[in-house]
């Protein structure tokens, strides 16, 4: 009976209609979807498979439509009145089955199904459809953010790489007519030493010491500089703030071997670490 029909669709050469039985009940727990559901299937060649399955379509429609028209009409009534409504009946039902023609035009040839048709689950169907454009829009929407977002981090990336390297990577995103920006590559830790800092020490031991502090000093510095850099990660910034503080460390020993060193040889012992970091917490 057509109450029982679940659905009619055909894929290329196969037409199918499932029909809900309540008397055949699945036991297997491997069972998906509704159990008691039994699927009669019919081969022939695109063209045939597809006209059965428009046939079949307006048939459904028709019973649709009887069904209704019979919850519309009273117990008691002449034959003239129904006569009337079936003369009224008839034009719409006219313009019902070019309709249906019209939407079946705009079915693929290699498959279709009883939603995709005119009838009345295609309502229900309509709405789905709409809520489920709205969804994807909005996903849409928040791609799109998270792509330009991603697309700025590549850009600060490329940059900084530019500025270590003097040349902008070919990953770096340009636009429709955009042209790469002039970065000039940054000088960063690079130093030299200035060989009028060396002291000038008439006693060999210390003068190794003091250029060794001054060496150190720079290395201090530099390891400063990259502790300090912008936009890095909790990784990178933490070990680096480490080497920093082992620099430091290390600065310090050295200082104090030269004033154990000055103390020896009757001098007075110095403060350069303290001096070169003003403001600085060593650790």
């Amino acid at each position: 009976q057509w109450k029982q029909l679940e659905n009619l669709y055909f894929r290329e050469k196969k037409f199918a209609v499932e029909v809900h039985d309540p008397r055949r009940i699945s036991v297997s727990r491997r069972t998906f979807g509704q159990s008691g559901l039994v699927v009669q299937t019919w081969y022939a060649n695109t063209s045939l498979i597809k006209s059965i399955w428009v046939m079949a379509i307006s048939q459904h429609q028709f019973y649709l439509d009887r069904k209704q028209s019979k919850a519309k009409i009273p117990s008691a009534r002449s034959l003239d009145d129904i006569a009337m409504d079936l003369t009224e009946m008839g034009t719409p039902k006219v313009s019902k089955l070019v309709t249906l023609e019209a939407k079946n035009q705009l079915i693929m040839a290699s498959n279709g199904s009883l939603i995709s048709s005119g009838s009345q689950d295609s309502e229900v169907s309509e709405e789905q459809k709409k809520e489920k454009i709205m969804e994807l829009k909005k996903k849409e929407k928040l791609l799109q953010e998270k792509l330009l977002q991603k697309v700025e981090e590549l850009k600060k990336i490329c940059l900084r790489e530019a500025e270590l390297t003097g040349k902008m990577p070919k990953e770096y995103p340009l636009g429709a007519g955009e042209e790469p920006p002039q970065v000039r590559r940054r000088v960063g830790t690079a130093f030299k030493l200035d060989d009028n800092l060396l002291p000038s020490e008439e006693d060999p031991t210390l003068q190794d010491l003091e250029s060794n502090f001054i060496i150190h000093q720079k290395l201090v510095e530099a390891a400063k500089k990259l502790a300090s850099e912008p936009d890095l990660c909790k990784n990178v910034k933490k070990k680096r703030k480490q080497e920093y503080a082992d620099a430091v460390k290390k600065l310090q020993e050295i200082e104090n071997s030269i004033n154990e060193y000055r103390i020896k040889c009757g001098k007075k012992p110095t403060q350069k670490s303290t001096l070169a970091l003003p403001g600085e917490k060593i650790p």
